[in-house]
């Protein structure tokens, strides 16, 4: 695919005359104009390594993965590997060169590594390094996903000719004073318009910056101030560039990242950051095996002006940040790199050079981890990796994998990849690893790492036998609603609508099903399917014993929750304090001997491990009975239906 011709290359070459940056920097333009000179001398070229032993194939690929939000620019993703014209199985790594538009450095160290990988004899120190990682493992580099920031830092012609730019320019392009013009004020902060888009993930969003937050500095230097800088959008996910981060992660199933950023304040100047440590006892689950690497890292990083090298840091700041989300959603670690002192746009081309190579370096480091090898004084090598596949069959299942020392409730389930290959790095130690896929049978394994290489353990799990299930429905008279059966395991949900006649075939096991309509009461009920069967199920209507639109307190005993516009709140600020224990009691009683069904419309954001949001059934001479255990975060409006009953005497809710 071309991208640009010579005679746009040259125009903009004369635009960008009047910018007060060094041209050593690449804009957009010359970033495609770069990519467009590796298309035509990578991407047909079966032997790009003339002294290669092997046969190396193609090497080089590119692909647009998205657009902008505001112009409509392509987010370019450039694809680095032996064969890079197939798809193998191998292990991916991905580079993320800019995120924030002034922090330009990012997109030289992605754009250099490119041509390292291609060009290794350039750099002999490297090339057989170079050769292994493109052997052995998947490299996939986004120079920039805020195009729109990097041209405004770069700067442009407006419709009058005029000069404009904003080297200090942080966010995208997103009218948040919906006015439809670009509101930018040159230098640091109080910019109107614009999305911080590494605020913008939905893990701790809520934590992040409102519209138009004022900035308190930082410790190191509290006289910087960067009013409106750090807005994290007004929804999670609002912005294009960060939904085209999340999907491409999610398709390519990364073991390893860098997301390259700069810090112009100097507060977090050259450092490794990695997810994280919001507490001295709360880390990541994986924190020992992340922040070995990230010290590794660290040390090919010599500081530009002082003794020593980069710091490695874990991370404590939530507020929708990329390496906490792509962490904890999809198991890839990624490393946030702040390249460069708070002169992060320096002139001295030396300096810059520096910079980048000493990054790239560091980096090799990582692309090694990632393919397993140890060429060059590597890294370890612990790590098990393996195959899942059916039993009978030899094909490969998307199974669950888990690892019982390095899992937690915040992490989303890590799945095998398309060819039924599962990646996890380690340290040290001795682990239990669990294999689970909906239709089968479970598999465990414990086993000691090895560093001298990668584990190999391929699984082959056994398909459980199916049966069905058939629900005879008794409907009252005249029932003319939307009817809907669920059918719900650990790992499965199926719903029918409006089907009289409901019938599952499922494999064995435990399952709920939960049968409702606008006006049925809600037939709730366990089963436990070991052979085909068959259910009849009077439906009647429901009648409401307590309901409440939370426009007053006065039919309940509380303890500090608050309303807010028809909201019930569990206290009256945004953050509940530690040690917070409130409660509200329903004032209105439940009769022994009946059935109920607790229906509520809620969210929450409540701390994983440590707090609980509860509902029980209570009385003065018995002991509470819980019905409902929350933790975790679920930041969006759905409904839960609880089934329970009253047997023993008058119960109220709590």
């Amino acid at each position: 695919m071309f991208l640009v011709g010579l005679y746009i290359i040259t125009f903009f070459s004369i635009l960008n005359s009047q910018s007060v940056l060094s041209e050593r920097y690449t804009t957009y333009e010359e970033i495609e104009a770069r990519m467009n000179v590796w298309h035509n001398n990578f991407s047909n070229n079966l032997d790009p390594y003339p002294n290669y032993p092997g046969n190396e194939g193609i090497i080089y690929h590119h692909e647009i993965i998205g657009y902008s939000g505001v112009d409509n620019l392509p987010i370019w993703a450039i694809k680095l590997t032996m064969n890079a014209n197939l798809d193998e199985d191998k292990p991916r790594a991905l580079i993320l060169g800019q995120c924030h538009a002034e922090e330009i450095y990012g997109v030289e160290i992605a754009l250099d590594l490119v041509d390292w990988l291609l060009n290794p004899l350039e750099h002999p120190q490297y090339y057989l390094s170079i050769y292994d990682i493109m052997q052995n493992a998947e490299i996939w580099v986004v120079p920039t996903h805020n195009p729109e920031g990097l041209s405004v830092v770069h700067g442009w012609y407006d419709e009058l000719d005029y000069w404009n730019q904003d080297v200090y320019f942080r966010k995208n392009k997103y009218d948040a004073n919906n006015n439809n013009i670009f509101d930018f004020v040159i230098g640091i902060g109080n910019d109107y318009d614009g999305v911080d888009l590494n605020r913008n993930y939905d893990f701790n969003w809520i934590f992040g910056d409102a519209l138009l937050s004022t900035d308190s500095g930082c410790g190191a230097n509290p006289s910087y101030v960067a009013n409106y800088d750090y807005y994290r959008g007004p929804s999670p996910f609002s912005e294009q560039e960060v939904v085209t981060i999340r999907d491409f992660v999610l398709d390519k199933q990364f073991l390893l990242s860098i997301a390259y950023h700069s810090s112009r304040s100097g507060c977090v100047a050259e450092k490794v950051i990695y997810p994280w440590e919001w507490d001295v006892n709360k880390k990541s689950p994986d924190f020992d095996i992340i922040s070995r690497l990230g010290f590794e890292m660290s040390q090919f990083l010599p500081k530009e002006a002082e003794s020593g090298y980069y710091a490695a840091a874990s991370s404590i700041s939530r507020r929708g940040n990329a390496h906490d989300w792509i962490y904890a959603n999809t198991g890839c670690i990624q490393y946030l790199v702040e390249a460069g002192t708070e002169n992060m746009q320096p002139d001295n081309i030396e300096i810059i050079d520096e910079t980048i190579e000493k990054n790239i370096i560091s980096a090799m480091h990582l692309l090694k981890r990632t393919a397993g090898i140890d060429t060059q004084n590597g890294p370890e090598k612990y790590q098990i990796t393996g195959l899942v596949t059916d039993a009978v069959t030899g094909s490969p299942i998307e199974a669950i994998v888990y690892i019982d020392e390095l899992n937690g409730p915040m992490l989303k389930d890590r799945y095998t990849d398309s060819f039924g290959r599962y990646r996890r790095l380690l340290i040290e130690g001795t682990y239990t690893i669990h294999f689970e896929a909906f239709g089968y049978h479970s598999h465990e394994y414990t086993f000691v790492p090895s560093n001298s290489q990668p584990t190999e353990y391929n699984v082959s799990l056994m398909p459980k036998d199916y049966y069905t299930i058939d629900l005879d429905l008794n409907l009252p008279y005249m029932f003319d609603e939307n009817l809907y059966v669920e059918i719900s395991s650990e790992r499965y949900s199926e719903t029918l609508i409006s089907d009289l006649s409901p019938s599952f075939n499922v494999p064995e096991g435990d399952y709920q099903i939960s049968i409702y309509s606008d006006n049925l009461y809600p037939e709730i009920f366990d089963i436990n399917l070991s052979d085909d069967i068959n259910i009849e199920i009077d439906c009647n209507w429901k009648s409401t014993i307590l309901f409440d639109d939370f426009s007053t307190l006065e039919d309940w005993t509380n303890q500090s929750w608050a309303i807010d516009q028809g909201v019930l709140k569990s206290q009256s600020d945004f953050l509940y304090s530690n040690l917070l224990d409130n409660a509200i009691v329903s004032n209105v009683y439940l009769e022994q001997n009946q059935n109920y069904v607790l229906s509520i419309n809620h969210m929450y954001e409540i701390e994983w491990d440590n707090d609980n949001f509860n509902i029980y059934t209570t009385c003065n001479n018995c002991e509470d009975e819980l019905i409902v255990n929350l933790s975790g975060h679920n930041y969006d409006w759905h409904n839960l239906k609880v089934p329970f009953s009253i047997n023993n005497e008058d119960k109220n809710l709590k």
